[in-house]
């Protein structure tokens, strides 16, 4: 038993001799009643102890509850993590899989095989992230809709997107309750165009203020913005996120509700400061000839913008002099370059996917960006003034 030891942890000494001199560490926050062992692997880490505290878990019997173990293990997995130790990490695990199979015996706990795939998900090597997922369904040691769901996200970080969408499409034949795959699919299908499909799969989700949202966002990117619009204001009724409030201000200033889409970008940096409704209304008033609100409003949010789109916005504020703010909307194409420049990322920057670990995701609020609004839309009375009728 002492050999076999002393030849796991030689591999984890060898990773440890290359990250052993980090000038400072970080640990998380020890939670009120943890178990005894957490805290003797706390109180070694903390003082970067890390070899004595991993030799404290290979040490551990049947004398300690099981889960106690696997949750002290799973706590320094997530210091290593915290601290890009991602060798040793992987290490690590494996060596306290083996520790537990040893000393608990029958029936093995697989809580750990699905760490190590998640941490190849971590480090980039979705591939192998793959086959650790199929190896535990292959066992039928975890849901299958939670380890297709680990895969498609797999594929979906390679660009696979066929892929990913067959994998989601099987976590919810599996577990069609399991939301995050619903999500994720609808996603998918949005990035290869086809906006009935994910619309199809975010109305599979419960109805909230989330679902409602996704759709949503599935019509804004299909060009519907009035329906766009009819699913933000129903979201907003059911609870107010600020993410929303955004999407509705870019979904009202497609359809040339100028002052409507001031008032969302307003409400949602009310509800919530935040550099996507900041941006947004920024170019809104910038392109409305607002130059008085715009520089107000850049004073006070210029240090939650992004760096590139806070020299953009302040180099178009700076060039404009005044006796050139007399038309309502911006004719000069030059500013029009500048603010397509500021736009286009942006966009890509607001589409993301629910990650594959055990964290409670909702379904994203974002996604829509705002262009330049139409010069020559007729506003519908429909919407118009809309958001301030729902408002208390």
């Amino acid at each position: 038993m002492e050999e076999n030891k002393n030849a796991l942890f030689g591999a984890l000494s060898k990773a440890l001799s290359v990250n052993i001199h980090k000038p400072s560490m970080y640990l998380e926050k020890l939670p009120a009643g943890s178990p005894p062992t957490r805290q003797r692997v706390y109180e070694l880490l903390s003082k970067d102890q890390r070899m004595l505290a991993f030799d404290f878990l290979s040490s551990i019997t049947t004398s300690t509850p099981r889960l106690d173990y696997i949750d002290a293990v799973l706590f320094a997995a997530r210091f290593l993590l915290g601290n890009q130790l991602i060798n040793e990490c992987y290490i690590f695990l494996k060596i306290c899989q083996n520790h537990l199979e040893r000393t608990w015996g029958e029936p093995i706990d697989y809580s750990l095989v699905e760490e190590i795939g998640n941490m190849f998900y971590l480090t980039g090597q979705c591939n192998e992230a793959v086959k650790w997922y199929e190896k535990l369904m292959e066992m039928n040691e975890a849901p299958e809709s939670k380890m297709y769901f680990n895969i498609g996200m797999c594929y979906q970080v390679m660009g696979n997107i066929s892929q990913a969408i067959e994998a989601y499409l099987k976590s919810t034949l599996a577990d069609s309750r399991f939301t995050k795959s619903w999500v994720n699919l609808g996603s998918c299908y949005l990035q290869i165009g086809k906006g009935d499909k994910a619309i199809a799969a975010f109305q599979n989700l419960p109805l909230s203020a989330e679902s409602l949202t996704c759709i949503g966002n599935a019509y804004f990117k299909m060009g519907n913005f009035e329906e766009a619009i009819a699913h933000y204001l129903r979201a907003i009724e059911i609870k107010e996120e600020p993410g929303t409030y955004n999407n509705l201000g870019a979904a009202l200033k497609k359809v040339g509700l100028l002052q409507d889409a001031i008032y969302a970008f307003n409400d949602s940096l009310a509800l919530q400061p935040n550099a996507d409704a900041g941006a947004n209304l920024l170019i809104l008033y910038i392109e409305t000839g607002k130059f008085t609100e715009a520089q107000t409003l850049f004073r006070s949010i210029a240090r939650i913008l992004p760096s590139n789109e806070s020299k953009m916005i302040s180099k178009i504020l700076d060039e404009r002099k005044p006796a050139e703010r007399r038309s309502t909307m911006i004719g000069n194409k030059a500013i029009e370059g500048l603010l397509g420049n500021l736009i286009a990322p942006a966009l890509s920057r607001r589409q993301t996917a629910v990650n594959p670990f055990n964290v409670t995701s909702s379904p994203q609020s974002k996604s829509p960006v705002t262009q330049k609004s139409p010069n020559n839309t007729s506003p519908s009375n429909i919407f118009g003034n809309a958001l301030r009728k729902i408002k208390k």
